[in-house]
């Protein structure tokens, strides 16, 4: 079923989750005068049986740490808001960028959100079938309980005109493209299961890597040739996004894991808090042996990502790279790797954590909160009011 805005609740103030498999964010925002505020903000360790190779292996453990956060981020508030917007990570998305042009029967009336939603999902069974095709030649099988997260627009074109907010205008041809995020269905319904175990209203479950660009939407950078590249704890993605549209994305089952991983190995120690602390200290981890280590992890990852961009055959000549991920708020290791991504292009680029790009006020591990509260905020506003404008990522839910 496809989203209608009768699905977006009445909230103003609203729950984000980062459900990331090292650490769950919780954050509380309220929208007020059209501004975007924080309320509230906890984190909470997950437990290191509720994940398993980067998959939940224990829903009642997730559910509980996201509670635990949640408590913890509204624990100065009245009530605690119902509503709810959630991050979804995963390292098996299928993403399919597929085009459709189709000539209006009359070209004097004006585009509405119904229109589009009917075009979108005109498309849904042939792009379905692309992700299909790709899932065959990922895994040698075909998947046939793939499920469709997100569709997103990023692109609309009027009569050759290529426009971001077509809502209100008139036309004869239109073109659209539509990034469609499909996820095996076992993921999905997993954590469909924890969100109804909270017993909230769920606004959006958004793919993780959607949520990267609406950060630096608000920034001068927009519109630059852009990589973004994000190590979490079990997983690594690279989103590349050019003229204000994602080109691609793929993610990884391999984070910062592996190379806390190499480090303890090398200093034959269990202790996990050892280990984290080489990765904050500049000179620790420019010791010899620790750095040869983490030269030795992100090469291994840059293989990785610069094998995926030969695949897709792209070529990009980027200005930015935005890096997220705590490990990257070491600055030696953010300038390391901003090196070697350096010598792999064959030129320089302009370096920037996303952390960065977020308001002052927030802490460095806010930025998915923050790019979540957005998509929040502004699914908010056309609710209020559709004809304001279409959101540059309007995100139809599937259920």
């Amino acid at each position: 079923m496809s989203f209608h805005l009768a699905h977006i609740h009445d909230y103003e103030r609203f729950l984000v989750i980062d459900m990331g498999t090292y650490r769950v964010r919780a954050g509380v925002y309220k929208v007020e005068k059209q501004q975007l505020k924080e309320i509230g903000y906890a984190t909470a360790r997950q437990n290191r049986k509720n994940f398993s190779g980067g998959q939940i292996s224990d829903m009642q453990g997730v559910a509980a740490t996201i509670e635990q956060a949640i408590l913890q981020a509204s624990k100065d508030l009245e009530h605690i808001p119902e509503d709810i917007i959630i991050s979804f990570p995963s390292s098996d998305f299928l993403f399919d960028s597929i085009t459709t042009q189709y000539t209006r029967a009359d070209p004097s009336s004006t585009l509405t959100m119904q229109e589009l939603d009917t075009m979108i999902k005109k498309i849904e069974s042939q792009s379905y079938a692309r992700a299909r095709e790709k899932a065959r030649i990922r895994s040698g099988v075909f998947q046939d309980d793939l499920r469709l997260i997100s569709s997103t627009i990023t692109s609309v074109a009027i009569d050759g005109k290529k426009i971001t907010n077509p809502v209100g205008f008139s036309g004869g041809k239109v073109m659209l493209t539509v990034l469609n995020v499909f996820a095996p269905a076992s993921e999905f319904n997993i954590v469909r299961s924890i969100i109804a175990s909270l017993g909230r209203k769920m606004i959006s479950l958004i793919p993780m890597p959607l949520i990267f660009p609406k950060v630096v939407e608000q920034t001068e950078y927009i519109n630059e040739r852009a990589c973004y590249l994000d190590i979490g704890y079990s997983h690594t993605t690279v989103l590349v996004m050019q003229d204000n549209e994602i080109k691609t994305f793929e993610t990884f089952p391999v984070g910062s894991r592996m190379c806390m991983e190499m480090l303890r190995d090398e200093h034959k120690t269990s202790s996990l808090l050892g280990i984290e602390n080489i990765l904050v200290s500049e000179s620790e981890i420019r010791e010899p042996k620790n750095q040869e280590i983490l030269n030795d992890f992100f090469e291994y990852i840059l293989d990785m990502v610069w094998a995926f961009l030969e695949q897709e055959k792209l070529n990009v000549h980027f200005t930015n790279l935005f890096l997220h991920g705590n490990i990257f708020e070491n600055p030696a290791i953010f300038k390391i790797f901003g090196t070697a991504f350096e010598e792999n292009c064959g030129y320089s680029v302009r370096k920037k954590r996303l952390s960065s790009l977020v308001n002052p006020e927030y802490r460095h591990d806010e930025s998915i909160t923050y790019g979540l509260a957005l998509t929040a905020s502004e699914l908010l506003v056309v609710k209020k009011d559709p004809l304001i404008r279409i959101l540059r990522y309007v995100l139809y839910s599937y259920e």
